[in-house]
């Protein structure tokens, strides 16, 4: 008798605790499908990356751009370009007889790699003279770099062509001549950590006065609506300004970076990066509904800045729409600037600071917007 009890009491606590399961469960699959825009986060964001992986990244690329430095055209010149294409490294995007136009388009990544003929290429190719080829490599990405200018020397090294066995070729590595990877990452790091840390702190600022209910207090305030907004991300400015010249600062001295000389130029991206992240933040932050959403938004935008703006991988060696992306990103033009200041000493930088001014100008005007129009 009592062992009867005990089954049926034993049987009824399964049942509650089963049903009790069942009913929790139902009440939370009712939670997710009521908050789409969670739901969509969650399945959105495995999906870019799955889909960046498989069709953006490239960790062998191929086709570069290439500059030509000639100071002739004839055919010999036209057969050097086609034998250096021919390796499918290269790609000449660009052809100029100045020297510091070539150097300028290297150093404010315009191209990967600039292919150097001497003044008189063509007759020494006629004579059966050895002219000197050089290829010289912006080295600040060496993963695009080492693997085509291998490439192009053991061509040369072991020549399956006429002409190349008629000239002696070389490799001239610019802003990185060691290949360091450490040096590449860096610069780039100091552009990652203050996206991901600009993005959240701005994604957060104004959902969390809207959860707690403290936004309509501050509302009634007798201040415009936009002042609320000026404020809210004001401290968070200064968080981040202070943020990046303190991580630069140990970079220089702990870690080995070279630390030229700081222009205004470099000053106003800073600050306009900044901006830029932190504004986009806030946006998030009005647009969702609760701080977890803000966050998934923040780590959704946050992810393809770092696979598409050229910091893991080479920049370059992405297809055509994923370089497309990867140019309305605040951060694939902070990139260029930091790497040139810090790898290549450039001073002037202005026509990698107007798209983050762009990005920038259009975050705050969406920002003041949807404070201004939110009930």
């Amino acid at each position: 008798m009592k062992n009867n009890v005990r089954n049926n009491a034993r049987q009824s606590a399964l049942i509650r605790f089963y049903n009790g399961v069942v009913a929790i469960a139902l009440k939370e699959v009712l939670h997710i499908t009521r908050d789409k825009l969670t739901l969509a986060l969650l399945i959105s964001v495995p999906l870019a990356q799955l889909l960046l992986f498989g069709f953006a990244i490239n960790l062998h690329p191929k086709h570069l751009p290439t500059a030509l430095l000639a100071y002739e055209s004839n055919a010999f010149v036209n057969r050097a370009v086609n034998e250096l294409e021919t390796l499918g490294y290269f790609k000449i995007v660009a052809k100029t007889n100045n020297k510091a136009e070539a150097d300028h388009w290297l150093a404010n990544s315009k191209v990967q790699f600039v292919l150097a003929l001497p003044h008189d290429f063509g007759i020494s190719m006629i004579t059966g003279e050895t002219p000197e080829v050089t290829l010289i490599a912006d080295a600040t990405d060496p993963i695009a770099s080492l693997v085509a200018t291998q490439a192009a020397s053991v061509h040369y090294a072991a020549p399956a062509s006429h002409q190349a066995e008629n000239v002696h070729f070389k490799v001239e590595s610019r802003f990185n001549a060691d290949n360091s990877s450490r040096l590449y990452i860096l610069p780039g790091l100091l552009g990652v950590v203050l996206t991901l840390t600009m993005i959240l702190l701005g994604s957060l600022c104004l959902v969390r006065e809207y959860e707690q209910g403290s936004m309509e207090t501050l509302s009634l305030l007798p201040i415009p609506r936009a002042a609320i907004y000026v404020g809210k991300i004001a401290p968070y400015f200064l968080i981040g300004f202070l943020l990046f010249w303190l991580l630069l600062v140990i970079c220089v001295l702990s870690l080995g970076l070279n630390w030229h000389t700081i222009s205004f130029a470099f000053i106003v991206t800073v600050t306009l990066f900044i901006l830029a992240n932190l504004t986009l933040g806030c946006i998030f932050s009005q647009l969702a509904k609760s701080q977890m959403q803000a966050m998934q938004m923040a780590i959704f935008f946050f992810l393809p800045s770092m696979l598409l703006s050229g910091f893991m991988f080479p920049f370059y060696g992405m297809p055509a729409w994923a370089r497309a992306i990867g140019e309305c990103l605040p951060l694939t033009h902070f990139l260029r600037v930091i790497r040139g200041v810090l790898l290549k000493n450039l001073h002037d930088m202005w026509m990698h600071t107007y798209p983050i001014a762009l990005f920038c100008l259009l975050s705050i005007s969406i920002g003041i917007f949807l404070i201004r129009n939110k009930r």
